[in-house]
């Protein structure tokens, strides 16, 4: 048993981690709620929201990174590996540097656009440079089986930017500060995460340019690119568009849902890491890839879905509790966009088992259900539960067809051989 525990010492860690991370994530969101008017509060939950489809489109970075990473590890090909990092630190580096600067550059039309203040645009454009390194150092200690450096990261950033934002808003600096608290903890998080790839690093960058997998990887991130972002945008695209959809109360009242919302979202996250992980590991070597996937669904059902089932029997506590009395009408909200957070948090389960396997065809679904989410949203909302309504079936829609695609693959009787090109 303590044999067993010190192998899996780093995956428990991480498990904790995450929780202490989550716990101060959202005492920084409970705080601002309390902190800022409930007008403001939605201007940085627009941000927020803004700033996670910034960070989970740079999680195309870290799946990939954490995929091809476990898998070169998994076949002991030490050569291939440092080629790799050698490559794709230099391609993010340079990418989304010139994505930032495009950012600030036209960061006056997305601020009037999205009713934005102006400079909180131009640190989005900041943050998503910091937040794009950052995942591609998670990926590394992702797919290098690193959990308790990942652990450490993840309270780095989360800490950092409780204490920094609150300061600030504190001085006076309103939503801006927390804000700017909050780019300045990615930052942190970088410099934590560079720590113990040093080694690493140093090795691959005298690593040689021979090892033919260059174009396997870039496809490889396409495809991962399309699965990531369809996934980021239907789960946060809802509180972008709030602001623009609805009267200024009910922005307000949906913000509040959404903060609740994110501690069924966020709170499994670790196992997702777990499952990526476990799933490329054992699917290059040609082993079953099922169980590890039962194992995190079941999880996650257990934990977020007590969480979303709480906010169906007592939501008036719960919105008390998390975001005050000043979001009456989020009490309404809040056992509908529960039940759709649990349904998407089980969704970024099966994200992270296809991604694993190479199955990146989900990207094609969970597209067009992006594209059916936002018509909806802009044709047919009208007030805070509608739009919590339409998440809900959507994320309903999609969880259906990840289980389709799931028995689909698994009845096919042949198997191609294990490669890195999506099928």
């Amino acid at each position: 048993m303590i044999a067993r525990a010190r192998t899996h010492a780093g995956a428990i860690w991480l498990l904790a981690a995450t929780m202490v991370a989550n716990v101060l994530g959202y005492g920084y969101q409970v705080v601002m709620a309390r902190l800022l008017r409930p007008e403001d509060y939605a201007i940085l939950i627009a941000l927020f929201g803004i700033l996670i489809l910034e960070s989970i489109s740079s999680q195309v970075i870290q799946s990939a990174t954490a995929k091809l990473t476990a898998q070169y590890r998994a076949r002991e090909d030490e050569a291939a590996l440092h080629a790799f990092v050698r490559r794709w630190a230099v391609r993010v580096l340079l990418g989304v540097a010139a994505l930032a600067l495009a950012i600030v550059v036209v960061s006056g039309p997305i601020s009037s656009g999205l009713a934005l203040p102006l400079v909180t645009v131009v640190l989005l454009g900041v943050s998503l440079f910091f937040a794009a390194l950052l995942t591609f150092a998670i990926g590394l200690l992702q797919g290098l089986a690193r959990f308790g450096w990942m652990g450490t990261v993840l309270i780095a950033q989360a800490g950092a930017r409780l204490v920094a934002g609150v300061a600030l808003v504190l001085a006076g600096a309103g939503v801006i500060g927390a804000f700017v608290g909050a780019t300045s903890a990615i930052a942190l998080s970088v410099a934590v995460a560079a720590v113990p790839l040093l080694g690493l690093f140093r090795a691959a960058r005298g690593a040689t340019a021979t090892i033919a997998l260059g174009a396997a990887e870039t496809r490889f991130f396409a495809w991962a690119a399309l699965v990531l972002l369809a996934y980021a945008s239907l789960t946060n695209v809802d509180a972008v568009l709030a602001r623009s959809v609805l009267v200024p109360d009910q922005a307000g009242a949906y913000a509040g849902a959404v903060t609740l919302g994110k501690i069924v979202l966020f709170a499994p996250i670790a196992v997702g890491f777990l499952l990526l992980e476990r799933t490329s590991r054992g699917h290059a070597r040609g082993e079953p890839t099922e169980r590890a996937l039962f194992l995190a669904l079941a999880f996650v059902l257990l934990t977020s879905g007590v969480v979303a089932l709480a906010y169906v029997v007592a939501p008036a506590f719960f919105v008390g509790i998390v975001v005050g009395d000043q979001y009456p009408q989020t009490v309404a909200v809040a056992p509908i966009y529960g039940i759709a957070a649990l349904g998407n948090a089980l969704l970024n389960l099966w994200v992270s088992y296809f991604v694993g396997r190479g199955e990146m065809r989900v990207g094609v679904g969970l597209a067009a259900a992006v594209v059916v989410e936002i018509a909806l949203l802009l044709l047919a909302a009208t007030d805070a539960v509608s739009v919590a309504r339409i998440v809900l079936g959507v994320a309903v829609a999609t969880q259906t067809a990840a289980v389709v695609m799931f028995i689909f693959e698994r009845s096919r009787a042949a198997k191609a051989p294990v490669a890195l090109t999506p099928r």
